[in-house]
């Protein structure tokens, strides 16, 4: 399993998201973003799973990155922004 975290456009889509995990069984939590990485609400989902796509892409997802001990990789951005 990978480490994940998920940005967002507005705090609603970070509980979203938070929900959707969940109801899924995919073990996640928010937090605030860690500061290198930005975001537009300063709030974020960390997740485990396989991928970085647990099968829901919302709207208001802003990115994803893979973590690492060191390091964040961009692996997802939503071009559709608000």
């Amino acid at each position: 399993m990978n480490q994940f975290i998920a940005t967002f456009h507005s705090q609603y889509g970070a509980v979203q998201f938070l929900k959707h995990a969940r109801d899924y069984h995919i073990d996640c939590r928010l937090a605030p973003v860690p500061r290198i990485l930005s975001s537009s609400c300063g709030t974020c989902a960390y997740y485990t799973y396989k991928d970085w796509n647990p099968g829901f892409v919302m709207k208001d997802l802003e990115s994803i990155y893979k973590a690492s001990d060191t390091s964040y990789e961009l692996v997802f951005s939503n071009e559709d922004t608000l």
